[in-house]
């Protein structure tokens, strides 16, 4: 019920389909005796896109996610301790439609988890391997995110005894608790969590919350600048739209008590 209420949450909330429908919204005013409101909420929507795609808005809305957990270097001191396990949640990490057309792992927009998950896992050649991951084809048949990942990783050398595969959650926390039933971590193993660098504050939260004090390995995230204006309204809408989803996965799973704190951080 909570998965499928929050996906009807998103589809209102996702900033194209929102100015979507207040264009719409403001169209239908135009025709009647509230033409005027129209001809402002038509104006608002579009100074905002027009915003979006001149300004680096999104950008910045992403920031305070995607800087939360620093990037996690094998080379540093902290990290030449021990790791026991590395847990990769899969979601967008391939493009699952055309993975399968295909018939092997074909990049997605978060494919920067699946390259960070595979220098780690060369890095710490003893660590298990935990794919967490059970999103299929649109049908609902054929292989799940984490078989492909898993062939995948297989292919670039990576032993199959190292693997774990869950392959039934559908959201992080399907992710944290099934995963952690499959991995049976041990009291005091050090286990890395990778995923994009945006998703990390709710994962965190998320597994720490199933009592799996996981060390945050995020890709690793270059400076962004912006030295001119630039106009990208396709990249202005993404970017809001993945910040957006965050701060209300974050506000919702806190709500639900899936997390102990509304804003995990290190």
């Amino acid at each position: 019920m909570f998965y499928a209420l929050a996906k009807i949450v998103w589809l209102l909330a996702n900033p194209l389909h929102l100015a979507l429908i207040l264009l719409i919204l403001s169209v239908l005013l135009m025709w009647t005796r509230w033409r005027r409101p129209g001809v402002w909420l038509a104006s608002l929507v579009t100074i905002a896109l027009l915003a979006l795609a001149v300004l680096p808005l999104g950008h910045w809305a992403l920031e305070p996610l995607a800087g939360r957990f620093s990037y996690f270097d094998p080379g540093s001191k902290p990290a030449a301790e021990p790791v026991d396990g590395i847990i990769l949640l899969s979601g967008a990490a391939i493009n699952l439609e055309i993975s399968r057309q295909v018939g092997h792992a074909v990049p997605g927009h978060a494919a920067g988890r699946l390259v960070e998950f595979l220098r780690l896992a060369k890095a710490y050649p003893g660590a298990r391997l935990l794919i967490t991951g059970g999103n299929v084809a649109g049908d609902g048949r054929g292989p799940s995110e984490a078989a492909l990942i898993a062939d995948y990783l297989i292919s670039r050398g990576i032993s199959a005894a190292r693997l774990m595969i869950e392959e039934r959650s559908h959201d992080t926390y399907d992710n944290a608790v099934m995963g952690r039933q499959l991995a049976r971590p041990r009291n005091g193993a050090r286990w890395l969590l990778v995923t994009s660098t945006w998703h990390m504050p709710r994962a965190m939260g998320v597994f720490r919350a199933q009592g799996w004090p996981v060390v945050a390995a995020p890709p690793f995230r270059p400076e962004a600048r912006y030295s001119q204006l630039r106009f990208n309204l396709r990249r202005g809408l993404n970017s809001l739209g993945v910040a957006l989803h965050e701060y209300l996965g974050l506000a919702a799973y806190r709500a639900k008590g899936r997390t102990s704190t509304l804003w995990p951080g290190p």
